[in-house]
């Protein structure tokens, strides 16, 4: 007697629903890639989107010098931290890159209520602290409440001492202020 191999059972087939299921079911199985698994290209999407916002988050700005801001020379070295910066040049006063304040010459602050000339700075460094916090709630870094100062070398020191006021105000707390790399020689 020769023996034949032992056949797969067939499963029963009533309907057409169940013809269309054991079909699709048989083909499928021989495919080895069905098609792109939509959760997985998310989350590596999340992945990358996270990991570039942390990088440019925590990159130091580039400050660009005109007639309009040139910070004093040092020989300190470069180490600049990631943090909320105050821009104080001879015309404005910006927050993040975001104006603030328009200033006079001899650096007066030009507002039409002198006794509310900073109010618009308060309003500007608090809104960034909440965004911070709200961030940090939302898994972000923890708000550090370190700010940085970048002033032109003519800025008056009244104007330099109202901002930290009202900075400190807002909670900011470590302050470092921007110098140029060059040691004393003035361009």
């Amino acid at each position: 007697m020769t023996s034949t191999p032992a056949a797969e059972p067939v499963e029963a087939v009533n309907s057409d629903d169940e013809l269309l299921f054991f079909r699709r079911k048989h083909k499928q199985a021989k495919d080895l890639v069905a098609g792109l698994n939509l959760t997985a290209m998310m989350d590596i999407m999340t992945i990358l989107l996270v990991y570039l916002i942390k990088v440019y988050a925590e990159a130091p700005e580039s400050i660009t010098l005109n007639d309009d801001l040139r910070p004093p020379s040092s020989t300190a070295p470069e180490n600049l931290v990631p943090s909320v910066s105050i821009l104080i040049s001879k015309s404005s006063v910006l927050v993040d890159s975001k104006l603030t304040l328009r200033l006079k010459p001899g650096g007066e602050i030009d507002a039409e209520d002198p006794s509310n000339a900073y109010a618009p700075l308060s309003k500007a460094l608090a809104g960034r602290v909440e965004a911070i916090k709200y961030i940090a709630d939302n898994g972000g870094s923890p708000f550090d409440g370190n700010l940085m100062i970048i002033a032109d070398q003519d800025t008056p020191y009244d104007l330099i001492s109202n901002v930290l006021y009202h900075a400190g105000k807002a909670q900011f707390t470590t302050y470092r202020l921007v110098v140029q790399k060059g040691g004393g020689s003035n361009p």
